[in-house]
This record gives structure tokens, C-alpha cells and sequence, in this order.
């Protein structure tokens, strides 16, 4: 019998048929390399050490020398360990065990779910994430260097057991340093004594409501997360100090849920802290970061919350793990060539660094979770631009170069609803510092001695207008509802603030000619305006007003009441002014004590907005009557033949007590006689409020024409810090 039909005995012994493969994995009709085990490997070196003699050598070879020199040091300090053993340790630790003695094994294919992956992934392309990096590129300094397993402990952690395989006889001192410049990974806060379901502090069914509550009432002015993604099973998995975040949020407008709103509140802050202290990471984490500013409670001052705290914090972390970069395929990158290396990260690369590489990027999931990334980071940049436009901070958050291509990021098949608005309050926010630039510049040309004051404030007027025409050109119809594609408030409240904080800049900066000044009075107090009268007809949407929203609308009630006081004599302006800002300050008080839990920031501006209306009113009495006392002395003297002589106050008012007696003296005015009609702004439209402004009895008195940021900035215990990007 042929050898190939002779059965094998041990098929015979177990009364099997003996089947015989026709493929061989070892040698193969053809090719040229034969070699296997041992063998294969020499070879290998020799031809890398060819490459490296004749100048030929790339990375693998690089990388191959790089591993044969360790293993030579290794093979001098441990004679007993052989050489092949310790290379095959090595291959199987870092390949996963793949079997070295196949020709198909020399281009192993990189997985996600590999350890190794970033490594070798950024080997031929360290310059596209590390450049600019130096920690990073010193982490991936050596190619031995294992990295974390995805949503595993904490890199250094990982990284010990790892050498610990390679290496187990070698220095812990070696060991601590190869640890300290592992790569950056998540650092979950995750666990059965953080979690708060796990703790008991809530239901699995009461942790499903208030997610829902988040996601259907909220998230409008929380922006951030997706309903799709956060759910309660992978929050979990991920953060518990989002978990704990997101329903302490809910909790705080239901009103039954008064005592569980205290215990979420607390956890949540306990978590924040300890996020701080053992350096914990995560793209969930920023996001909590920034779901807890809108509703932080008020501290003993103005200034003691810790919002710009958390914000700092969650931009530490989200540049930490990349999330400000754009996502570039690195196969992709080389016909991009307008994108620079460094402010782009690898699809697979940003899934790694997040622990998730188990997931194919290009999977609707992986998809997903990538465009959380970005979502994360445009949400951060509009919360940070605006708390510092609210509480006039300079600019902290980089503008880069996702966000100056973001315009169109919300058109995506799997964008979430509420992106649109996100979006365009990014585009306004990111092209803010181009219009501040062009007005600075057009205030500081008007030096010279030929410059028109007139033709210069129509200038600043038109570039300001064009700007925010052109916004609503883009975004008006896209974002808008309703048959005249009205903004949302919440939006238009931005809007609108934001085109104060210009007039406002405009009015202060020092360089501005008195006749942009005197122009932009009319158009400041008619933002102003219509910041107020959105807040009051908008009271419905605004029932989770945030906090900076809440001082956005407080800066626009000061600045009216403040340029109010300027308005001419026969102008009932002024009480008008207040009627509105008393209005507004019941609008605040209502959404701060939406539940009783509330304790929302608003119930003190509401409070403050409302004496300072009361102190305005009197002393615009007090102004009234001062006015009105020597034209009533001067008609009593000329019916009896005397000499007005100017008296001091209390003189005058005596005078003015004994002229109430006689007939002949005219009586004081009353309130109504004073301003016998007030204005209702709350029900007017914008135009209707442009035109009051600009009728003649309602011009501004030029006394005011020189009113600084000082004379903006009396209130007792409420000081506007300066705006960003002027510089005064």
C-alpha cells in the first residue's frame, strides 16, 4: 500500500479514519523561505543587520535589533534562561501567542482589542499624536512596553503585571519607570463602592426614570450627551460620577424627590473630589464635569461656587485624552494635507485611549462612541465661552481645528437632535473673537486727527450687524420653529447677550470716539431690552434656567437700569426700565424655587434685581422733586415781588411745606404725574422696542455721553469684571 493510502495505527487503534490534510503550514512548493523556529528568526536578524550595514534598515529592523539587544543583556545577567525560550515569551506576550513557526505569523494583523495595538499602530507615525506631546512620545519610547487591556485598572497598575511576565527577575526600579511613562489611558471610576445603585442610594427603576427625565427635559440645556449612548447599563459601566450627576440633575426639578435630590447631590460632590485626588480619566468624566455647572448651588458669595473649577478640570482631562483632536484615519492623512499631524488622533487610536478598542470604529456603536468625543469637546467649548462672557473671564478652552471645521457636524445620520443648536453656539462663540478684533481695530483707527466719529460708528455698526445677519442667515431656518423659525430662548438669550457683550465692549473701550459711545447707547439698551422680555415670555422653556444664563440676564438688567438713568427729563423711560427688570426679577425667583429643593442661584439675582429697582425708584423721586423745587421757589418770589435765592435741601423743603399752605404755589407732582404712562416692554417685539428708543423724547441725555465701565459697575456687591478681548 502507498504510503499516502496506509492507514495511521493510532486511527486504527481508535477505529477512526485517518484523514490527511493536503495543506502543509510548514514548507510549501515555491517559496523560497523554507525556515521555521529558531532558524526563521536568525535569518531574520542576519537580514536586518544587511539592512542596517547598507542603510536600508526601517522600523521593524529598528524594532527587531531594539529586542535582540535586550534579550542578549538578559541572556549575560540569567544564563539559565534560554534564548529561544525568553524570544518566544516574549512574541507570544506581545502577539497575543500567536505560533511563530508559520510563514503567515510574520504580519500578524493589528486588532483592536490588541494590547499592543497604539504602539504599533503610531510606530511608522509617532509624529501624527506625540510631536507636540513629549510625556507621550516618551511612553511609547520603548516597543517592549505593554499598555493597559481595555476598561481595565489603571495604567501603572497594568503595565507592573505585564513586565512581571516579561521580565520576572528584573529590577522593580525598571519596573516603576517604564510604568511612569505608560501612555495615557482612561482611569474608570467605576466600582460596587462608588456606584450609587450599588450603594443603595437608588432603584435600578428609579435610575431608569431619572436618566429619562434627564434626556427629555434637560438635555436642551445641558448639551453633551446622547440619549442613544448614555444609557444607565453603560454610564455605569463607565463613571459613576456621571451616573450620580445626571439623576442628582433630574432629582432637583421633581418635586417628590426632595430627599434623594440631597443624597445624589452629596455623592456627586464627594465623587468630584475624588475624581481629583486619584486621577481619575475618562471622556464621562468631563461630561459630568459639565452636567453639574448649570445647577451648582450658590456658596456664601457671588464668586465661591466652583464652576470655573469644574470647567477647568474637565478641559485638563478631555486634552489629557485627545478629545480635542480631530479624527483622522492615518490612511486618510496623506491626502489631507491641510491637516496638520498634530491636531488629528487615529479612529482606532481614540478607541484604544479610551479602553474601548474592542470596538470597530467604523461599526454603527464605534461610530457612536467617536462622535461622543466630539460632542464633548464642541459642548466644552461652548459651556467655557459661555461662563466666561457671563462672569467676564478671559477665554480659556483652545479654539482647534475640529472646532473651526464644525460647521457642519450636526448633518449626520446619526446626530442627535439637540446637536444643531450645540453647534451653532459654537459657530457664534468661535467667530466672536474675529468681530472683537475688527471693532477693537476700528475703535483704535479713529486716533488720528481726520477720523469721522459719525462714519465710524456706522462702521462698527454695519460689521456687527453683518455678523450676527450672517449667523442668522445660517442658522435661523435650520434651528428655528414655528412659521417665522423663532429661536428657541434658551438660544435666543444667548444670542442676544452675546451682541450685548459687544455694544457693551464698544460703550467702555477706551480708544471709542464719543460719537460711537452716543450711538451704541441706543443699541446696547435695545439688546438689553430684549434679553429681558425673552426671559419673560420665555418662562415656560426657561424652567431649568442655568446659572449662567441667570447672570447673563442680571448684566443685561444692570446695563438697562444703568443707561436708563441717563434718559432725558420728559422720558418715561426710566420707570419703564424698571417695570421691566420687576418683572424679570419674579421670572428669576419662580425658576429658583421651582421645587422646594431648588435653592437655584436665580432666587438671589431675582431678589438683588428687585432692591435695586426699589433704590432706583427712589432716587429718581428724590432727583424729581430736587428738579422741581427751584422753579416753584422761583414762581412764588416773582408773585410777591421777591429774589430767588438758592436754599440747601432741608431749606427747600421747608419752604416747600410752607407753600402747600398758600394757594398761589403750585403742588409737587405725584407718580403718576411724573410718568403718567409706563411702557410694556415684556410684550413688545424687537422692533417695536427699536422704534421707542429712537423717538425724540426718549434720547439720552448728553451728560451720559461719557459714562465709563466704573459708572457700570456701582452696584453694591455685584461687580462686572471686565469682558475678554478689550482690555479696559
Amino acid at each position: 500500500m502507498e504510503d499516502a493510502q496506509r492507514p495511521k495505527q493510532a486511527a486504527c487503534l481508535l477505529n477512526a479514519e485517518c484523514i490527511r490534510p493536503t495543506f502543509h503550514a510548514g514548507r510549501q512548493k515555491g517559496i523560497k523561505n523554507k525556515r521555521k523556529g529558531l532558524e526563521k528568526a536568525l535569518f531574520q536578524v542576519e537580514q536586518a543587520l544587511k539592512r542596517v550595514k547598507s542603510g536600508e534598515q526601517n522600523d521593524e529592523d529598528s524594532r527587531a535589533l531594539f529586542d535582540l539587544q535586550n534579550l542578549l543583556v538578559e541572556t549575560k545577567d540569567h544564563p539559565s534562561v534560554s534564548f529561544s525560550t525568553t524570544r518566544l515569551q516574549r512574541r507570544e506576550t506581545v502577539d497575543g501567542g500567536d505560533d511563530l513557526s508559520t510563514d503567515e505569523d510574520d504580519e500578524t494583523e493589528d486588532t483592536p482589542d490588541s494590547n499592543a495595538y497604539v504602539a504599533q499602530h503610531r510606530e511608522g507615525s509617532l509624529t501624527i499624536d506625540d510631536a507636540e506631546n513629549p510625556l507621550q512620545l516618551l511612553a511609547r519610547a520603548s516597543n517592549l512596553q505593554l499598555s493597559p487591556t481595555p476598561g481595565g485598572p489603571s495604567p501603572g497598575q497594568v503595565t507592573k503585571s505585564g513586565r512581571k511576565k516579561l521580565q520576572p527577575e528584573q529590577p522593580d526600579e525598571d519596573t516603576e519607570i517604564q510604568s511612569f511613562f505608560t501612555s495615557v489611558r482612561v482611569n474608570l471610576d467605576v466600582g460596587d463602592e462608588i456606584d450609587p445603585i450599588s450603594m443603595g442610594l437608588v432603584t435600578e427603576a428609579e435610575a431608569e426614570d431619572l436618566f429619562a427625565y434627564f434626556h427629555k427635559n434637560l438635555a436642551h440645556t445641558r448639551w453633551g450627551l446622547d440619549p442613544v449612548i448614555n444609557t444607565v447599563s453603560f454610564t455605569r459601566a463607565r463613571s459613576a460620577f456621571l451616573t450620580t450627576s445626571i439623576m442628582a440633575s433630574s432629582a432637583l426639578f421633581r418635586p417628590q424627590d426632595a430627599a434623594l435630590s440631597k443624597r445624589l447631590s452629596t455623592h456627586a460632590k464627594s465623587l468630584a473630589h475624588r475624581v481629583v485626588i486619584r486621577g481619575h480619566k475618562s471622556v464621562e468624566i468631563v461630561l459630568a464635569f459639565m452636567v453639574n455647572v448649570p445647577w451648582m448651588f450658590p456658596g456664601q458669595h457671588s464668586t465661591d461656587d466652583e464652576t470655573c473649577w469644574y470647567v477647568s478640570m474637565a478641559m485638563t482631562i478631555a486634552i489629557d485624552l485627545s478629545v480635542h483632536k480631530l479624527l483622522v484615519s492615518t490612511d486618510m492623512l496623506g491626502s489631507a494635507a491641510a491637516v496638520a499631524r498634530g491636531d488629528c488622533v487615529d479612529p482606532r487610536t481614540a478607541m484604544a485611549i479610551d479602553g474601548l478598542g474592542n470596538i470597530d470604529p467604523a461599526s454603527t456603536m464605534g461610530r457612536r462612541l467617536l462622535r461622543r468625543r466630539e460632542r464633548c469637546w464642541i459642548a466644552l467649548f461652548v459651556l467655557e465661552r459661555g461662563m466666561s462672557l457671563a462672569r467676564g473671564r478671559s477665554f480659556t478652552v483652545p479654539i482647534t481645528r475640529s472646532l473651526r471645521d464644525c460647521d457642519n457636524w450636526h448633518r449626520s445620520d446619526i446626530a442627535d437632535p439637540a446637536d444643531g443648536h450645540l453647534v451653532s453656539m459654537a459657530v457664534l462663540r468661535r467667530d466672536l473673537d474675529s468681530i472683537f478684533a475688527t471693532v477693537r481695530a476700528m475703535c483704535d483707527g479713529s486716533q488720528n486727527t481726520f477720523s469721522d466719529g459719525s462714519l465710524i460708528a456706522q462702521s462698527i455698526q454695519g460689521a456687527i450687524e453683518r455678523f450676527f445677519d450672517q449667523w442668522n442667515t445660517d442658522w435661523g431656518l435650520s434651528i428655528g420653529s414655528g412659521p417665522e423659525r423663532k429661536l428657541p430662548p434658551y438660544v435666543e438669550i444667548l444670542v442676544t447677550h452675546t451682541r450685548l457683550s459687544i455694544y457693551s465692549g464698544v460703550i467702555n473701550h477706551p480708544t471709542a470716539p464719543i460719537e460711537v459711545r452716543q450711538f451704541f447707547r441706543t443699541a446696547g439698551m435695545s439688546s438689553a431690552l430684549t434679553v429681558l422680555r425673552v426671559a419673560i415670555q420665555g418662562e415656560a422653556r426657561l424652567q431649568s434656567m442655568p446659572n449662567n444664563t441667570c447672570i447673563m440676564i442680571a448684566f443685561a438688567a444692570c446695563f438697562a437700569l444703568t443707561l436708563s438713568a441717563y434718559a432725558s427729563g420728559s422720558s418715561n423711560l426710566a420707570p419703564s426700565v424698571r417695570n421691566l427688570i420687576e418683572q424679570t426679577a419674579c421670572v428669576l425667583e419662580r425658576v429658583g424655587n421651582k421645587t422646594k429643593h431648588r435653592n437655584g442661584l436665580s432666587t438671589l439675582y431675582g431678589k438683588y434685581l428687585r432692591g435695586l429697582t426699589k433704590k432706583a425708584a427712589t432716587a429718581a423721586e428724590e432727583h424729581s422733586v430736587a428738579h422741581f423745587q427751584p422753579a416753584a421757589e422761583t414762581l412764588g418770589a416773582a408773585q410777591f415781588g421777591f429774589t430767588a435765592i438758592p436754599a440747601s435741601n432741608d431749606q427747600s423743603l421747608a419752604a416747600l411745606g410752607t407753600a402747600e399752605a398758600q394757594p398761589g404755589y403750585p403742588q409737587p407732582p405725584t407718580q403718576s404725574q411724573l410718568w403718567p404712562e409706563t411702557l410694556q416692554f415684556s410684550t413688545m417685539s424687537d422692533e417695536q422696542i427699536i422704534e421707542i428708543l429712537n423717538q425724540p423724547h426718549n434720547a439720552f441725555d448728553p451728560a451720559g455721553a461719557n459714562l465709563s465701565w466704573e459708572d457700570m459697575d456701582n452696584f453694591e456687591g455685584l461687580n462686572w469684571p471686565n469682558l475678554p478681548g478689550f482690555n479696559y
